[in-house]
C-alpha cells in the first residue's frame, strides 16, 4: 500500500490560495446558512394541544396570568425550538454536503467557479453523509467518555469520512468511514495539528469583527479537502 503523509503546510497553504479565489462567496452562504438556522431556532412550532389550551383558558380564566405565560412559554421553547433546530439541522447538512462537492470539483477541475450545480447530488448521499457524521460523532463521544486522550486519536482518523462519502456516493457509511480511518493511518498526529491550526484561524477570523469567521470557514474548507487529496492515495 501507499504511504503518503499530510503535509500541513501544504494544505493550510491550498486552503487560502482558493480561499482567496471562492472564498468570498463561500463566506456569504455559510453567513445566510447562519442567519437562516438563527431564524430558524426561534420558531413557535405548531399550535398548542388542546389540553395546553384548556390550561391556559383556565389559568386566565382564575387569574393566573404567570402560569398561563409559563404553560406557552414552556410549550414554544420546548417544541418550536426543537422543530427550528430539526430545520436548521437540515439546511445544515444539505450545505456542508453541496460544499464538500464545491471543494472537491474545484480542485479536481470538475467545476471552475462557485455552482449550485455541486448541490445536485442523489438524495441518497446527503442520507450517507449524515449517517456518517452521525455513527463519527457517536464514535468521538464514546472516545471522549475513556477520556480526552482516546478522542485525540479517533477523531483526526474519521475526520475525512463525510468528505470521502461525498465523492464516493457508492459506497457504504461504514465503507467511508473504514476508508478514512486507512487513509489517516500514521498521519494522526498531522491531521490534529492541522486541526489545532484550523481552530485558530477560525478564532483568528471571528476576532476579525467577527465577519471574518465565514471566511476563515472557507478556508477551513479548502484546507480539509486539500488534505484529503493529499492522503487518498493511501486506499491505493
Amino acid at each position: 500500500m501507499a504511504n503518503y503523509s499530510l503535509e500541513i503546510g501544504g494544505a493550510v497553504s491550498t486552503g487560502w490560495e482558493y480561499a482567496k479565489k471562492y472564498g468570498l462567496l463561500i463566506a456569504v452562504v455559510y453567513l445566510l446558512v447562519g442567519m437562516l438556522t438563527s431564524g430558524l431556532e426561534h420558531l413557535t412550532g405548531p399550535s398548542l394541544s388542546m389540553q395546553d389550551s384548556q390550561a391556559i383558558s383556565e389559568a386566565i380564566g382564575r387569574g393566573d396570568w404567570e402560569s398561563a405565560g409559563s404553560i406557552a412559554q414552556a410549550y414554544n421553547s420546548n417544541v418550536g425550538l426543537h422543530l427550528g433546530g430539526i430545520l436548521g439541522g437540515i439546511v445544515s447538512l444539505i450545505v456542508s454536503v453541496g460544499l464538500y462537492n464545491l471543494a472537491l470539483g474545484l480542485m479536481s477541475g470538475r467545476f471552475n467557479e462557485v455552482t449550485f450545480e455541486a448541490f445536485k447530488l442523489p438524495f441518497a448521499t446527503y442520507l450517507k453523509v449524515f449517517a456518517v457524521g452521525l455513527i463519527s460523532g457517536i464514535l468521538i463521544v464514546v472516545s471522549a467518555l475513556f477520556c480526552i486522550i482516546p478522542v485525540l486519536f479517533v477523531a483526526p482518523r474519521i475526520i475525512l469520512a463525510p468528505v470521502y462519502q461525498v465523492e464516493h456516493p457508492e459506497s457504504g457509511v461504514f465503507e467511508s468511514i473504514g476508508a478514512a480511518w486507512k487513509m489517516t493511518a500514521d498521519n494522526t498526529f498531522s491531521m490534529l495539528g492541522l486541526g489545532i491550526i484550523m481552530v485558530g484561524v477560525v478564532i483568528l477570523g471571528f476576532c476579525c469583527c467577527c465577519i471574518g469567521v465565514y471566511f476563515a470557514q472557507a478556508i477551513e474548507l479548502f484546507a480539509l479537502v486539500a488534505a484529503y487529496y493529499q492522503l487518498k492515495g493511501n486506499l491505493q
